[in-house]
């Protein structure tokens, strides 16, 4: 019996107010396991003393933007276990893929069941049902994790620099041209 044999399905959910403080959780935790080696060593090891302004930021966020897709999975008895966002791709993003999964965040213990995909699956639909037609997802580039948004069918669109705990790190631009296509209902 494998550690994820002893979790019930996963059920999918809009994010509620009440779930600020486990979306905080979530997002430190999944920070410090999958950027290690990736990000300065220095910031990673400042996250958890980020706790609480995390806690706010997401109380904020969920309370004043309520229309925004934030999507969590829950696991029993675990509860959420990860989320995605998506939106208004932001900055200027290439002719056509204007929106853009924002960010996705599962814990490693529920990677590899089908959660994620089915977390972007439900981002592409809500932004699909905003008007859009195509996204784009930013992921560092040295983050072995680009490649589940390769299986996905996205497609290397250029690349950036992001600044991460005062360092320059370089991200690829994937994008779906059509979410429709390789998101269906």
């Amino acid at each position: 019996m494998t550690p994820t044999d002893s979790y019930g399905p996963a059920t999918y959910r809009l994010a509620l107010p009440a779930d600020a403080n486990r979306l905080a959780e979530v997002h430190i935790r999944v920070l410090m396991v999958a950027y290690r080696g990736i990000d300065p060593q220095d910031w990673l090891d400042s996250l958890p003393q980020q706790l609480e302004e995390r806690r706010a930021r997401w109380k904020d966020r969920l309370s004043t933007h309520p229309d925004d897709p934030v999507q969590v999975a829950e696991v029993d008895p675990a509860g959420i276990v990860g989320y995605a966002v998506g939106g208004r791709a932001r900055g200027e993003p290439p002719i056509g893929f204007e929106g853009e999964l924002i960010s996705i965040y599962l814990l490693p213990e529920h990677q590899r069941r089908g959660i994620g995909r089915e977390l972007v699956r439900r981002v592409a639909r809500s932004l699909i049902a905003s008007g859009f037609q195509g996204m784009i997802v930013r992921v560092l580039s040295a983050n072995p994790a680009r490649i589940f948004y390769e299986r996905l069918g996205a497609r290397a669109l250029g690349i950036d620099t992001v600044s991460i705990g005062g360092q320059e790190l370089e991200e690829t631009v994937y994008g779906w041209s059509n979410i429709d296509l390789f998101f269906p209902p």
